[in-house]
């Protein structure tokens, strides 16, 4: 078993370099089918899917890469378990009826996931993740809830899928490490984002590169943000296996390296590593407040350790009349968007399809359509129509601006379109600011970052006992900058980062 552990500092191209390896196994006629390439996202998966098609054409995606996908994917395939198998939302949502519980569920970005808010199921996935008794997990658990109550959960939960013949996405990871058998035996074998991979999925892992001639697996222990969550960055550190640092950022500019190399050697388990930063100084300055930054200009992101410090932010940016995204969510919703442009496009004599229509006329207000045409029953789904078009035969009796005629948009949102348009701003394309949480960011970067150095009440307790993850999370933060970083400093100083 041969291992290469490929360690990528903030914007070195560590995913670029293990597609490198791909077109290089390739071009060394290794056969696609021959390949694993593990990442932790379906997304990660398919662009190094994507980029081997493009660059070998003969190569298909459906037949020729059976191994680029998740690990949980990859448990499902090689069990075969039917998708009538697996949980989905609305089973949560059953067995959160059946057992008496409270729950929001939503489906995960990538296939098998599926998110709960319920603290008790949470805590149990993570005692499995772990590969920890539950009753251990439970009792160095934070989690206020008593123990009968905890194990019934448990119990009422096994039982459930039991019953029903079904599957979570642990259980599949549980499965399939009891059975390695039935995993692929590869020529090369590729994990991307080490990092944030769970005991449980190491595990899986392991058994992977015992059948594989080599192994490459690549991440950043310093980035290592998701340790609440189950990863395991400890057996990343301890496996044995020759060691890569890419040494280049094309990111990080040198003030900001040279800060967040002060930050991240206070981290007492890690790799040590020597990188580079960009040519570049770039800038660092610090504030008060986070209403003394112009952000009006260039792209940003805004930082915060925890998603409600966001929220007066949130409000300052629409104060100010700016277009911003948080949670992956436009400030303006699609909907109304599609309602303005739309409406302003027929106006200057512009053909609009069907579905813009018929957003245009459910924001309408009643008084600029006859009765009996608001909900268009008649309209033909196939065709585009013009204004005149509309005003002869389907009801519409004006003409004038959008924000007198569009009076199902609240008021709030009304003033706030018409401050963003007075800036000059567009509407459409690239969204110049994004909020986010330190997690939700790993992976990204931006021009100028703004980070917000308040900790919650939990964060701030953990640099006592846990100061290392605590870091970790500042040093990802420092390191999305690509030119410029300004520090909010904290309104109280025993609970923000400690950035000096």
């Amino acid at each position: 078993m041969k291992i290469h552990k490929v360690f990528g500092p903030p914007g070195s191209g560590k995913t670029t370099y293990l597609l490198n390896l791909v077109e290089q196994e390739l071009e060394n006629a290794v056969p696609s089918r021959s390949i694993g390439y593990f990442a932790f996202t379906r997304k990660a998966a398919n662009e190094a899917k994507d980029r081997a098609i493009a660059k070998f054409n003969e190569l298909n995606a459906e037949t020729d890469f059976p191994w680029f996908r998740t690990l949980h994917s990859l448990a499902y395939r090689c069990l075969q378990v039917s998708n009538n198998e697996i949980m989905k939302p609305e089973h949560y949502r059953e067995f959160a009826r059946s057992a008496g519980l409270d729950m929001t569920v939503s489906a995960g970005d990538d296939e098998f996931v599926v998110h709960t808010d319920n603290p008790i199921l949470n805590e149990i996935n993570l005692a499995r993740i772990r590969g920890i008794d539950l009753k251990t997990h439970y009792n160095h658990s934070q989690i206020n809830i008593e123990w009968f109550h905890f194990e019934y959960v448990e119990r009422a939960y096994r039982h459930y899928k039991y019953e029903n013949n079904l599957m979570d996405f642990t259980d599949l990871l549980e499965q399939i490490v009891q059975e390695p058998e039935y995993l692929p035996r590869l020529e090369v074998l590729i994990v991307d984002e080490a990092q944030d991979l769970s005991r449980l999925q190491w595990e899986m892992v392991i058994h992977l590169a015992q059948r594989a001639n080599r192994t490459f697996i690549a991440g950043d222990d310093d980035q290592a943000v998701y340790t609440w969550a189950g990863a395991d960055v400890k057996t990343f550190l301890s496996l044995e296996g020759d060691i890569k640092v890419l040494e280049q950022s094309y990111r990080v500019p040198a003030k900001i390296h040279d800060l967040a190399n002060r930050v991240v050697r206070r981290i007492r388990s890690r790799q040590p590593k020597e990188w580079h930063p960009r040519q570049e100084m770039g800038l660092i300055q610090y504030y008060e407040a986070f209403d003394h930054v112009d952000v009006s200009t260039g792209e940003w992101l805004i930082l915060a350790s925890t998603n409600y410090m966001l929220n007066d932010l949130h409000e300052w940016l629409r104060s100010q009349g700016l277009m911003f995204e948080r949670h992956g969510q436009r400030s303006i919703s699609e909907n109304i968007l599609t309602a303005v442009l739309g409406w302003e496009a027929l106006r200057k004599g512009k053909a609009m399809p069907m579905p813009v229509v018929k957003t245009v006329y459910k924001h309408l207000g009643t008084e600029f359509v006859q009765r009996g045409f608001k909900t268009l029953r008649d309209i033909d789904p196939n065709n585009e129509y013009t204004l005149e078009e509309l005003k002869a035969s389907y009801g519409l009796l004006t003409d004038d601006i959008w924000h007198k005629v569009l009076t199902k948009i609240s008021d709030t949102q009304r003033q706030y379109i018409i401050s963003i348009l007075r800036r000059g701003s567009k509407l459409m394309g690239k969204v110049p600011i994004k909020l986010s949480t330190i997690h939700g960011a790993k992976g990204g970067e931006a021009d100028h970052v703004m980070l917000l150095t308040d900790l919650s009440p939990k964060f701030a307790k953990e640099y006592a006992y846990n100061a290392d993850d605590v870091n970790r999370l500042l040093y990802v933060g420092l390191t999305r900058a690509k030119e410029s970083l300004h520090i909010i400093k904290p309104k109280n100083i025993e609970r923000g980062f400690r950035i000096e």
